[in-house]
């Protein structure tokens, strides 16, 4: 069965006008209202304004998050890393880079403490692999970092902006069962991907899928009213076999429970007609 989560903060108010962001004081409450809204799991965010103060990364926290998690049926999701779009685990500088993988590592003993499935490293902006060197730099991390991953239990999915074919290439030439992908709806629309030019070249490797919608002009919109083709990308995780869960990511609203109930509501009818 496949679950349907939401992202950490995406039902709670903006902070500092952030789309995403760890809902620092109000982060308790957002598992009892993930509940109320229907959420099978949470996939928790952190970025660098969060970092020390995250619950994650202290022992205290995580049996916080382990008593919510068990109370209101919200299972955990992974951990999504917003905080190498800010510290960039591809960084030139020799000094930057090894504090980015310090980070890393820190991160995946934290989510090996909490039994969390995955951590998930945006490749994307400042972190983009696109760059055939920064693609060589961020291996050599990714093969420090993996056997730590091993040991922990918890595996590591990029979320990247390659092109199919040389994402499809990176993770062949890395070549280990700890490193995955995580498959985002939108940001295929919003870089000009199609999901026929891409799930068919590295469906083994996808680990989760985020549900976002965009056009190739409009970063995020509402979803259904962007130009993603859920239909065609549905079909293919059915043909594909895709065992895997799927987490919103839409773009906030108004009423962030609203649309949150909106975009459960339109997920779940994906699921219905194409996987179940």
């Amino acid at each position: 069965m496949h679950l349907i989560g939401t992202m950490q903060g995406r039902l709670l108010p903006m902070v500092d006008g952030r789309i995403q962001a760890f809902p620092r004081g109000e982060w308790e409450r957002e598992f009892e209202l993930a509940a109320d809204v229907g959420y099978d799991s949470i996939e928790l965010t952190i970025e660098m304004a969060s970092y020390d103060i995250h619950p994650v990364r202290s022992d205290s926290g995580r049996r916080r998050i382990n008593q919510l998690s068990r109370a209101h049926g919200v299972q955990l999701a992974g951990l999504c890393c917003d905080v190498f779009m800010e510290r960039p685990l591809t960084d030139v500088d020799v000094g930057a880079r090894t504090a980015s993988s310090d980070i890393l590592a820190d991160l995946i003993r934290a989510c090996g403490e909490l039994d969390l499935p995955m951590i998930e490293i945006p490749t994307m902006g400042d972190n983009s692999l696109k760059d055939p060197a920064a693609r060589d730099r961020a291996r050599r991390i990714l093969e420090d970092s993996l056997p730590l991953a091993e040991d922990a239990a918890v595996d590591v999915i990029l979320e990247s902006d390659l092109p199919p074919v040389d994402l499809a290439s990176f993770m062949d030439a890395v070549d280990h069962h700890r490193l995955g992908i995580n498959y985002d709806t939108g940001n295929s629309t919003w870089f000009g991907f199609e999901p026929d030019d891409e799930l068919p070249r590295y469906y083994r490797h996808v680990r989760n899928v985020h549900i976002k919608d965009c056009t190739v002009k409009d970063y995020s919109v509402p979803l259904g009213l962007g130009e993603t083709r859920f239909d065609r990308a549905f079909s293919l995780f059915r043909d594909l076999s895709y065992e895997g869960d799927f987490v919103i990511q839409a773009a906030r609203q108004d009423d962030d429970l609203k649309a949150g109930r909106d975009y459960l509501s339109f997920t779940r009818n994906l699921v219905t007609e194409w996987l179940r």
